[in-house]
């Protein structure tokens, strides 16, 4: 049955251009989370916000017709994110942020793979239940000190996660559509096994033919996560991704 709520999200989308945005999602994404009660949105004459509540924070994505649309209020801190390509900095949105009260708090690297490389050791991939995915990456939120998204978001659909022998996860991917997490515990890491965890679960997506290639966004002083990827094949493919801040 169609979402009445996306349908007039999409029909309110045509009316703003793409050059002063932050990106919206995809729109098979836009439609799944706002029916699940993820996303939130208002239009004004000059703008077009899409809201999503996480834990202490909203995360905001905007698409304005010019500089001068009011940002509306919100409870709590709200993060924007403006993903751009090296040589074409969205100066106009960056700008606009600023007059809003947002600050400028960290720049994330996109890295991307055609092919998965490296280790050929795999990992068996197991599935996990919605408690144990939302405490294990409530374990990846904290270490990270970043901000959970909603109980809501996680789902056992997106998990690949690797156990002990009495069943404890130790290692998890997590697929939420527009995003992966990886997570290994304390008492395994060090040993590969977040990189054959993730070698496991893209092997199965592009057997599957779920995925032709893969994106990931990582911080620049995450070591550790430019070290895994990069010895799976993937490369910087020059698109980045401020975020700004609103207290």
């Amino acid at each position: 049955m169609p979402d009445n709520r996306f349908e007039e999200f999409a029909e309110l989308e045509k009316r703003y251009p793409r050059n002063i945005s932050n990106e919206f999602m995809l729109p098979d994404e836009i439609q799944k989370r706002l029916s699940e009660g993820v996303l939130s949105f208002s239009a004004e004459e000059k703008a077009l916000f899409l809201f999503e509540p996480r834990e202490g924070f909203t995360k905001l994505y905007f698409r304005l017709v010019d500089t001068s649309a009011v940002f509306p209020q919100q409870n709590g801190p709200v993060a924007a994110y403006l993903t751009y390509r090296q040589a074409r900095y969205p100066e106009a949105a960056a700008q606009w942020l600023r007059e809003q009260g947002f600050s400028y708090k960290k720049t994330l690297l996109r890295h991307s793979a055609k092919s998965i490389v490296g280790d050929p050791a795999y990992e068996k991939v197991e599935k996990a239940t919605a408690d144990e995915v939302y405490s294990m990456i409530g374990e990846y939120f904290s270490a990270a000190e970043a901000d959970m998204p909603p109980r809501k978001s996680f789902s056992p659909a997106g998990a690949y996660c690797a156990r002990t022998q009495d069943g404890k996860i130790i290692g998890l991917v997590y697929d939420m559509g527009h995003t992966r997490i990886v997570a290994v515990s304390p008492m395994a890491r060090g040993q590969g096994l977040g990189r054959r965890l993730y070698r496991s679960y893209a092997m199965e997506k592009l057997a599957g033919n779920e995925a032709a290639f893969f994106h990931e966004w990582i911080s620049p002083d995450n070591g550790a996560s430019l070290a895994m990827f990069r010895s799976l094949g993937f490369v910087p493919d020059a698109t980045m991704s401020d975020c700004f801040i609103k207290d």
